[in-house]
């Protein structure tokens, strides 16, 4: 099967050429999800059964840092749009059956944090509220939606004690508020979502913790690798392959320049500047490192999958805190080259500029957050029980 980067390689020059117009519009256009569409991201890991190609996880991340290089607004909505379809098979299949009525390009965006409580009701609970940054949500059909629900097993404060679930809504459940004003990833459209008194069936939520442990009502019912590994972990797995695309493209206009660039003052050739030699070098080396090693966790990540033994913390944590050890990396690898850039590098004109932004949005989420990660990953590794509050 051609790969992912193969099939979008033909068009990377395209998306590039839109680079500007997708920041200055806050959102990815369409021509460019067409053609993410059309490359094959969009089913890249939906199940065969519904008209998928259960790709290889390499090959996804691999073609994110592609399309990333290009356009990182475009390989951050990329990135997290598309590994969502392996999370739906979570629920159960009825659900699945639902999402992917309209064929296996179905797009599907997320709000995950549970900022809205829900109440509980008959046949399910109800939310109220906004979700938050929702990368690419203007091109979805569905979304997979963050809320705390009241935790019945609690006897003495059943509506006090909330777990957090995820929740699927249509596209026609839910309106969307552009609230995207951002230094980095001005192209990714991450906006509200806005629920005026939902009620969501209890088919449509699955609970967090059970869909890590393979627990929910879909598990079982899908037979791939990805149906067996967490969504933490595919979800924690694509902002090293943006931050690496970001990485590919100042490394290569650091070179181009460096080979043109006078001193301002002197008008000493900059290719004649040990600094360049030294930081250019260090940096190639770097990145070649991360790769294998980025490589390397996530084939080690489909093996686990695709050998299916049940999940425990210790695995489970071993693949979730390396992940953000590569993005912390090559986010330092970046900010390396930036220093030597130039003043010239802060002109919008610039597109060094873009790169530097946009990689601090993979370092900063969450899930890439390597303080939070190293400490719990550390305890781990003493057999401390995990931190409450990180």
């Amino acid at each position: 099967m051609e790969t992912l980067s193969d099939r979008v390689r033909p068009y990377l020059d395209e998306i590039a050429s839109r680079a500007d117009q997708t920041e200055d519009a806050r959102s990815v256009p369409r021509e460019n999800i067409e053609i993410i569409r059309n490359a094959g991201f969009v089913r890249a890991f939906v199940p065969k059964e519904f008209g998928g190609d259960e790709r290889d996880l390499w090959d996804f991340l691999d073609g994110v840092r592609a399309v990333s290089k290009a356009c990182p607004s475009t390989g951050w909505v990329t990135g997290v749009m598309n590994v969502h379809q392996i999370a739906i098979c979570n629920w159960a299949k009825s659900m699945q059956e639902e999402v992917f009525a309209t064929g296996p390009d179905t797009l599907i965006a997320s709000s995950g944090t549970p900022a809205m409580k829900a109440t509980l009701v008959d046949g399910g609970f109800v939310v109220s509220g906004r979700g938050r940054w929702s990368s690419g949500c203007q091109h979805a059909e569905w979304v997979m939606v963050g809320a705390g629900v009241p935790d019945l097993a609690d006897t003495q404060f059943p509506r006090r004690n909330y777990r957090p679930h995820l929740f699927l809504a249509h596209r026609s459940q839910f309106t969307i508020e552009e609230t995207w004003r951002a230094m980095s990833m001005r192209g990714s459209g991450s906006n509200d979502l806005l629920f005026d008194n939902l009620f969501v069936p209890t088919i449509r939520a699955e609970e967090v913790i059970g869909m890590v442990f393979n627990r929910s009502r879909g598990a079982g019912t899908v037979d791939n690798w990805g149906s067996r590994v967490p969504f933490a972990l595919s979800f924690a797995s694509f902002f090293a392959a943006v931050a690496l695309g970001c990485a590919d493209g100042m490394l290569e206009e650091y070179t181009r320049r460096t080979r043109t660039r006078k001193h301002v003052m002197t008008g000493v050739s900059g290719i004649v500047h040990p600094a360049s030699h030294m930081r250019l070098a260090e940096s190639v080396h770097e990145l070649e490192s991360l790769t294998a090693y980025y490589k390397e966790l996530a084939n080690a990540m489909q093996a686990f999958g695709e050998s299916g033994k049940p999940l425990d913390e210790t695995t489970y944590n071993n693949m979730l805190h390396r992940f953000p050890f590569v993005t912390a990396r090559v986010v330092a690898v970046v900010n390396r080259l930036w220093e030597g850039a130039g003043a010239s590098a802060i002109f919008e004109s610039n597109p060094m500029q873009r790169y530097w932004r946009d990689v601090q949005a993979c370092r900063l989420h969450f899930g890439q957050d390597y303080d939070s990660n190293r400490l719990q990953h550390g305890r781990a590794l003493l057999g401390i029980p995990p931190s409450p509050d990180f």
